[in-house]
């Protein structure tokens, strides 16, 4: 069984138990406790569900289960998500920051390590994005867009969505797509989303771009920013050398987050 196969078999077991211990899981799936314990932390780190000792219990509901895609995108390349949201913790926020966050998957990998800084005011459309904030940061100022909420993304989307962030500054926002080539910018599927990420890149004195290599070198529908218009990108240490060169060459701030050694 492929592993993102398995992480969803093992959601849907835990959506219906609401709880399991790794060796019980290991036993059902035929696996070692290494790699179920491996599998729980990547849910862990996409919200669905919590490790306790020796086990884990599921954070969610059937309605977030059924949505497959959207779980096939927080697990799919997990590690390389997990550690662009560490290097930018690290290197791109600071106390008393304001932050805009969309509603992507490498986004909100951001969160779990934004624990350490203090005095955040964070703002985003996504509801997902939401909870993971008020689970890891439940002391920051936290607020939501108004708008229509879109099914595919959980997200706040619409006019009522865009306007928002015309009442609103933040010194960061940090968006991302499912494709970026330098001849047609970074770009997304999800065309209302893509136009609430405009207006939040709009309201911000900086936007970061966060993707990871795999989608660097795709082409999406909808364009979020021209290439002229990224200062700054992060990706992680997976991207071809001809793609980092081709990206640097348009005067782009490149970082490169390191890999991060698993536990």
């Amino acid at each position: 069984m492929l592993p993102e196969a398995r992480r969803r078999a093992i959601l849907s077991h835990l959506a219906q138990t609401g709880s399991e211990t790794i060796i019980v899981l290991a036993n059902r799936f035929h696996m070692s406790t290494m790699t179920i314990r491996r599998d729980l932390k990547i849910l862990q780190q996409a919200g669905y569900v919590t490790m306790s000792h020796g086990g884990a219990i599921y954070n969610g509901d059937w309605f977030q289960l059924s949505e497959t895609h959207h779980i096939e995108r927080a697990t799919i390349r997990a590690a390389e998500k997990r550690a662009i949201g560490r290097y930018v913790a690290a290197n791109f926020v600071d106390d008393d920051d304001v932050l805009f966050l969309d509603s992507g998957t490498t986004v909100r990998a951001i969160i779990p390590f934004l624990k350490d800084k203090r005095n955040l005011t964070i703002v985003s459309n996504s509801i997902r994005t939401l909870d993971a904030l008020y689970r890891h940061l439940p002391d920051s100022a936290i607020l939501c867009t108004g708008g229509l909420l879109g099914s595919m993304a959980q997200a706040m989307v619409g006019p009522v969505a865009e306007r928002f962030f015309a009442n609103f500054y933040a010194r960061k926002a940090f968006v991302s797509g499912v494709g970026f080539t330098v001849q047609t910018g970074l770009a997304d599927s999800q065309m209302l989303d893509t136009a609430v990420k405009r207006s939040m890149t709009g309201a911000a004195e900086s936007a970061i771009v966060v993707i990871d290599s795999s989608k660097i070198g795709c082409r999406a529908m909808a364009q979020v920013l021209p290439t002229s218009e990224i200062e700054r990108m992060v990706t992680d240490a997976g991207i071809a050398d001809s793609l980092r060169q081709s990206i640097l060459d348009c005067g782009i701030d490149l970082h490169i987050a390191p890999e991060i050694s698993p536990d």
